[in-house]
């Protein structure tokens, strides 16, 4: 039987449809998924954050987007080994980067002037003791350099920077990216846990009351900060050196290290005792995390080629290319979301003894 390019493309979306279908009502996970799906069905305005950091972080990295050729992408025994490694880095980056944290580090000085205020005006609020001193100049100067970084930020953007200028505000910007990174995961595994255990009937309140146990973490956020520090300048080294096998070690170090925020989140004690927790975690939810894996990674390769296949497509139409941009960017938020969601519930659920919310 001969098809046409379109009848074989719409029979093949229809199997695989009903095979996803299928997949997701025999899943033996299909409650968490259910679960995360509700939380974000009932917050939609996560999912059009996720969407539009995105886009706001590819119009503003300047960095131009290499797309596959069409007839490329028509053979899948070549493309199916470059789309699981673009697809397990991406599953692999979720549970610590789900919006892209620059420029959203932009707003951190703001947020580190309330947090600053409020520690000073209800210490106890924020910890079993009050700062001392020195706790107090560090917040201080952080949140005065913040002001100095950004003030570096306007000025490049109107004239050229002497370059121990630019040297210092890219070092600041990775700095506060890092801060932004690590708070947005504590914020975020807060929010699920108030959302799952509500100490009322009010559902906007969660995102309130998340950014208030974050701010109580401020110290954990810290530290989880000078990880992610970590992680993004061995990304930055991988990528410059594209020959190098530092890949695969990242990928490792950000699957070991999944359960970190959510330890900061949830686990008390201090950060090396956090540590610990994070390994236990992993080692508890260790076969329900590889169960989602397989289901997420065969969601984000399909993802990824639609994404492909569609640049592919309207390369030479540039209308339909600014159509298809935010319609790839809020598909891919929705599902990264949705399997970050799913994930963090996993842990929650699997690598605690009793609720963390307790």
């Amino acid at each position: 039987m001969n098809l046409t390019s379109w009848q074989s493309t719409a029979l093949a979306l229809l199997g695989c449809t009903v095979g996803l279908v299928l997949h997701l009502l025999w899943h033996p996970l299909r409650r968490h998924l259910s679960d995360a799906w509700d939380c974000l069905r009932l917050h939609p305005v996560l999912m059009a954050c996720t969407a539009g950091a995105m886009l706001l972080a590819a119009a503003l990295s300047g960095e131009k987007v290499t797309s596959y050729p069409l007839h490329q992408l028509t053979d899948w025994e070549d493309m199916i080994l470059p789309l699981a490694r673009d697809a397990l880095a991406h599953l692999a980056m979720l549970p610590h980067a789900l919006l892209p944290p620059w420029p959203l580090a932009c707003a951190m000085p703001l947020l580190l002037v309330f947090l600053t205020i409020r520690i000073w005006r209800w210490p106890y609020r924020y910890g079993e003791r009050r700062p001392v001193l020195e706790q107090k100049c560090i917040l201080l100067s952080v949140t005065l350099i913040g002001f100095a970084w950004l003030v570096m930020e306007g000025a490049s953007l109107r004239k050229m920077l002497p370059e121990w200028v630019e040297t210092m505000k890219l070092g600041l910007r990775y700095i506060f990216t890092a801060i932004a990174a690590a708070g947005v995961q504590v914020w975020l595994v807060r929010f699920l846990i108030e959302w799952e255990n509500p100490h009322d009937t009010e559902t906007d309140g969660d995102a309130a009351a998340a950014l208030e146990h974050t701010f109580a973490r401020w110290q954990g956020v810290a530290y989880l900060a000078g990880f992610n520090l970590l992680w993004m300048s061995w990304r930055w080294w991988q990528l410059s050196t594209p020959q190098s096998v530092g890949a695969w070690w990242w990928v490792e170090l950000l699957i070991l290290f999944a359960a970190l925020p959510v330890a900061v989140a949830a686990a008390p004690g201090p950060f090396w005792q956090q540590g610990a927790a994070a390994l236990r975690i992993l080692w508890r939810a260790a076969v329900p995390l590889f169960l989602l894996s397989i289901t997420a990674l065969a969601f984000l390769i399909l993802a990824l080629y639609a994404v492909e296949m569609g640049r592919a497509a309207c390369a030479g139409s540039p209308l339909w290319c600014m159509i298809l941009l935010p319609l790839n960017a809020l598909v891919l938020a929705m599902l990264d979301c949705w399997l970050l969601l799913t994930a963090l519930l996993l842990m929650l659920r699997f690598g605690f003894s009793r609720s963390p919310s307790a």
